[in-house]
C-alpha cells in the first residue's frame, strides 16, 4: 500500500503559517482506513489529534511558526497500523523571500522552544546521551555538564545553566543518589524551575526535595517525545 502524507500551507504574516495535511493513496486504500492519529510537536497543547473523516482524507488543520517532523498513525479496518512521517514544509511568499529570516525548526503556538537542563551521574551517562539526542531532535535545547565552559568553576557553570533553563530533568538509577544530581535538583526547585526526575520502580529517591515526585520509567527504554510532552505541560501549568 502506498499511503503518504500530503500538506499545504498559507503564510499569514509575522513568521506564522496556517497549514493543513491529509493522507493520500488510491481510493480503495483510503476506504479501509478507520482513523488517522496525527502526532504533532510536543510544544502543541494537543500533541495527538485523531481524524476520522474519509471524505476529506483524514485532514488535519492547524497553525504554527516553523517546521518539524509530522507523524501519522494510520489505523486500518483490520487493526493493522501504518506509521507515516513527513517533514513539514513552510515557505515565505516569493515577494518577501529575499528579506525573509531563516525559518524556525519547531512549529507551535509557543513563542520559543524549551530549554532543559539534564542532570545525571556518570553511571547514567549513556542513557543521558540518548535522551539528549532525542530531545534535540524535537527542537529542545539541552544544557548539561558537557556544556560547562572551559575555565569556569564546575559548580558555577552548572548553576548558571540551571538558571538559564525552563525545566530540569534528572536521571536516577541507583538508591544512593549522586550528590551532584541531588544538588542540581534542589537548585532547580529553589529557583522555581519545574523538575522532572526519571527513576526505575523500586529505586529510592530519598535524597530529593520532598515536593519532587519521581516518574517511574525504564531508563533503557526512554521515550523522548512523551517526556518532552510532560516538560511542556509542566511549563504551561
Amino acid at each position: 500500500m502506498s499511503y503518504r502524507i500530503a500538506q499545504d500551507f498559507e503564510y499569514v504574516g509575522k513568521d506564522y503559517w496556517r497549514w493543513w495535511s491529509w493522507i493520500e493513496g488510491d481510493g480503495a486504500e483510503l476506504d479501509i482506513v478507520k482513523e488517522v492519529a496525527w502526532i504533532l510537536h510536543p510544544s502543541f497543547k494537543r500533541t495527538r489529534i485523531v481524524a476520522t473523516q474519509r471524505s476529506n482524507n483524514f485532514r488535519l488543520q492547524t497553525a504554527g511558526w516553523g517546521t518539524f517532523q509530522l507523524r501519522a498513525e494510520v489505523l486500518l479496518a483490520d487493526g493493522e497500523k501504518r506509521l507515516l512521517k513527513h517533514n513539514l514544509r513552510l515557505e515565505y511568499p516569493e515577494s518577501s523571500e529575499a528579506n525573509a529570516p531563516p525559518r524556525p525548526t519547531v512549529s507551535a503556538p509557543a513563542p520559543r522552544p524549551l530549554t532543559a537542563f539534564l542532570s545525571y551521574s556518570a553511571l547514567d551517562s549513556r542513557q543521558a546521551a540518548k535522551l539528549r539526542e532525542g530531545f534535540e531532535n524535537l527542537g529542545i535545547k539541552i544544557l548539561d555538564q558537557t556544556r560547562v565552559v572551559a575555565g569556569e568553576p564546575w559548580s558555577e557553570g552548572l548553576q548558571r545553566m540551571i538558571a538559564q533553563s525552563d525545566a530540569v530533568v534528572g536521571l536516577v538509577s541507583e538508591d544512593d543518589i549522586s550528590p551532584w544530581v541531588s544538588t542540581e535538583i534542589q537548585a532547580a526547585v529553589s529557583l522555581g524551575k519545574p523538575a522532572l526526575v526519571l527513576a526505575p520502580a523500586g529505586v529510592s529517591t530519598a535524597g530529593l526535595p520532598s515536593d519532587v515526585r519521581p516518574l517511574q520509567v525504564d531508563l533503557n527504554r526512554l521515550d523522548p517525545l512523551k517526556i518532552a510532552e510532560l516538560l511542556y505541560s509542566l511549563n504551561r501549568d
